[in-house]
């Protein structure tokens, strides 16, 4: 590739932008959190959210050609920030807002959960052209960010369960579950819907309790730990018609051999019953039993002659 044709127009596209404002509201996120407004600073983070979902469709309609993956990396750049970074330091000023102890701790889990992000994105972009997958390996770093921002939002918040969803979300980001793409436009549409209202200047709540912030809190566990049953059983592939009906043709053939090879073993032996029946019938097997006993007893006299003397061992 020559000098000339790294030029930013070369690589940048109308996803790009969208990916950088992505970008813009994770950092606009982190400088909310420093001037201690973390209700801003939860909902910059879903701001970022829908950009991060509108420019993969938005590239997708435009079909666009990204052969040296660049918009691919700026889509990852600006997810670490976003749903990386801020969201863990939002985690560590919750704790820091309780004790200094609490924001240790916190800040512990923040490190993990950035970590663990980078990681989940970084294998993303190396994987993502060679698996045969239609879906997330590991829980996607946007839900992450969902969790915590949504809960702090919903008015029920306690750092220590924060804490212990975060770092499930951690492990799970480094997982090898595999986490389907939410493609149903009825769930797109609420989760779209919900962050309108809590964007608009529309109170929506009972008591404490913010209900557009609490649907999307509980719509995130839902997608986390459903799709976590996966551990234990993976049926996404098993359960497919096709790997169905090749297992039932296997099972069939399986058994049908098994039956098979029965059935001619039970043939052999009727066979070989029917010989020896016959042999018996013609006098065949008795004959030579007579001719074994008459060896036999043969044999027993030679050696009493042997023992009494009346014949020298050879």
């Amino acid at each position: 590739m020559r000098l000339k044709s790294v030029g930013m127009g070369y690589f940048l596209a109308v996803p790009d932008v969208i990916s950088i404002l992505n970008l813009v509201f994770g950092f606009l996120a982190i400088l909310m959190v420093i001037d201690n407004h973390l209700t801003y600073a939860s909902l910059c983070i879903l701001v970022a959210v829908v950009f991060d979902s509108v420019d993969g469709w938005v590239s997708r309609k435009l079909d666009r050609d990204d052969k040296f993956g660049f918009g691919k990396n700026i889509d990852s750049l600006a997810d670490i920030v976003s749903f990386g970074v801020a969201p863990s330091i939002l985690l560590y000023y919750m704790g820091l807002g309780i004790s200094d102890w609490a924001g240790y701790l916190m800040a512990i889990v923040a490190v993990l959960t950035l970590v663990c992000g980078m990681l989940r994105l970084a294998r993303y972009n190396v994987i993502s052209d060679k698996i045969n997958y239609h879906g997330f390996v590991g829980f996607p770093i946007p839900g992450t960010a969902i969790i915590i921002a949504t809960y702090y939002l919903s008015g029920l918040f306690n750092v220590g369960v924060a804490a212990i969803l975060m770092l499930f979300a951690a492990y799970l980001m480094i997982s090898t579950i595999r986490y389907p793409k939410v493609d149903n436009y009825y769930v797109i549409g609420f989760g779209a819907l919900m962050i309108l209202i809590l964007l608009l200047p529309i109170n929506v709540s009972i008591g404490a309790v913010n209900i557009p912030a609490l649907a999307l809190f509980v719509l995130s566990l839902v997608y986390m730990f459903m799709t976590f049953l996966e551990f234990f059983i993976d049926t996404e592939e098993a359960l497919t018609p096709e790997n169905v009906n090749r297992n039932i043709g296997q099972v069939r053939e399986i058994t049908a051999n098994r039956l098979s090879v029965s059935l001619s073993s039970a043939k052999d032996a009727v066979k070989s019953m029917k010989e020896s029946i016959n042999q018996v019938s013609s006098g065949e097997i008795i004959g030579e039993s007579k001719a074994a006993e008459d060896e036999k007893e043969e044999k027993e006299e030679k050696l009493l002659s042997i023992s009494t003397g009346e014949v020298e061992e050879e």
